[in-house]
């Protein structure tokens, strides 16, 4: 497909640890902040975004309209247009591609994508407690990982289905801890060196202010786009309501913010990463599942963080003088059986790639989301890559993965990374419970 969708700007947050620094930080005040400052960095006035795309998947206590929420934190207006997608892992990612879609098909111009998670605020259900019990115990759900983490299909967990996958094909302990290791010296070293940090948003948590961020100051609301609508038979433009004087989101009512000189923590680093992580210290964790090979080293952890970037059709953003970073150029996905999950990445990529007419090494940067270590190793070699050629700056093993914002983080990295080269071809490939897969096909002029 001939693309017309570029990406203006990206940002997100660092990612946390469940219960960790992030954790009094809900989903929403996770994406409305990634929202925000993906939107100042574009350089675009926040009245222009027409439509926001944002992921989430544990959705369960964060009331409607997640997406919604986010926007009008980052102080969108109430006539953007929005929508909340759940497509699990891949639902940043997807998000990305749906709003391109609109896009290229001339329905937007401008758009925010991207997800968010906060599995440290996973609530628990309590089945059948509304018309009551009559007789014997009740059960709590804990909807984070049932909502999360749990194949519906077959009730396993995530881990006990690689686990599965890995002895049907092969995968190796040994071969798992090795690369979940690179996953954490990488991710330390790009820490160190600067180059996550260009990625992320530096949090002030406030300590007092529960669920607040320490901001200099409120962000401004942006402009209502009120809509004027033909009448009928050609008459004059007219409104179906006349707007109310606010028209804009009140940040007294959304605001999760704070000013001032407020007590906070700076959270500037992703909390996952171990950077004494080696092959020697992962041998000795017990595997999740008996006589498996997946252990809580070479899997990710269960993480809070968000991940946001604008996007608008490359005529609107020549008319505007702004920096294009990078074109979304096309996306595919793939589906499988739920299990083996593992195998998705791979398809969907093969399926981009033969799209648009190129061959894995025409990829300069690979992102494959270690959903499991498991998961990226056999992505590279199903597709014929070396392995240590994907995920340079570490992956979701060391950095953590908030589902509904993984997809969206690997889209970033990758142009990122494609611009400090110069330029080609980028990969960000994902799967996501229920068997599915997605890839996005990135090029940096």
């Amino acid at each position: 497909m001939k693309s017309k969708t570029v990406v203006l700007s990206a940002a997100r947050t660092p990612f946390g640890r469940l219960g960790g620094a992030l954790a009094s930080l809900s989903a929403t005040t996770l994406g409305g902040e990634a929202i925000r400052v993906a939107v100042e960095r574009s350089g675009i006035d926040p009245s222009e975004i027409e439509h926001v795309v944002f992921g989430n998947v544990v959705q369960g206590g964060n009331g409607q309209a997640p997406a919604r929420q986010a926007m009008f934190k980052a102080g969108l207006a109430k006539t953007t247009t929005f929508e909340t997608i759940n497509k699990v892992c891949a639902s940043g990612l997807v998000s990305i591609a749906m709003a391109a879609r609109l896009i290229n098909d001339d329905s937007r111009t401008v758009a925010v994508a991207g997800g968010m998670e906060s599995m440290s605020n996973g609530p628990y259900a309590l089945p059948n407690a509304r018309f009551g019990y009559r007789f014997g115990d009740g059960v709590l759900i804990d909807l984070m990982n049932y909502d999360a983490l749990v194949d519906p299909f077959s009730g396993w967990t995530m881990a006990q289905a690689q686990a599965k996958v890995n002895a049907d094909l092969g995968i190796t302990r040994e071969v798992q801890d090795e690369f979940a290791a690179l996953s954490h010296q990488r991710a330390a070293k790009a820490t160190a060196d600067g180059l996550l940090g260009e990625e992320i948003v530096a949090l002030k948590v406030a300590t007092k202010a529960k669920g607040k961020l320490v901001v200099d100051k409120l962000p401004e609301p942006a402009r209502a786009r009120v809509p004027v609508h033909a009448g009928a038979n050609g008459a004059a433009g007219k409104l179906f309501h006349a707007p109310p004087e606010n028209m804009q989101a009140q940040l007294a009512r959304y605001n999760s913010y704070v000013t001032g000189d407020a007590p906070f923590t700076l959270v500037e680093r992703d909390e996952p990463i171990r950077p004494e992580t080696t092959v020697e210290s992962l041998a000795k964790l017990p595997p999740l599942e008996k006589d498996g090979t997946v252990t809580a080293g070479n899997a990710p952890g269960v993480n809070d963080g968000a991940a946001a970037v604008v996007i608008a059709s490359e005529d609107y953003a020549r008319a505007h003088g702004l920096e294009v970073l990078a074109t979304v150029v096309d996306h595919a996905d793939a589906s499988w059986d739920p299990a083996y999950l593992a195998l998705t990445p791979a398809m969907a990529t093969q399926l981009v790639l033969e799209r648009n007419g190129l061959k894995p090494s025409d990829i300069a940067i690979w992102e494959v989301n270690e959903a499991f270590a498991a998961v990226a190793w056999s992505t590279a070699n199903l597709l014929g890559i070396d392995p240590r050629a994907i995920n340079l700056l570490g992956g979701a093993v060391a950095l953590g993965h908030p589902v509904g914002a993984s997809g969206a983080r690997i889209a970033g990295s990758v142009i990122r990374q494609l611009r400090r080269r110069g330029g080609g071809y980028g990969i960000a490939t994902i799967c996501s419970g229920g068997g599915q897969g997605d890839a996005l096909l990135i090029k940096v002029e």
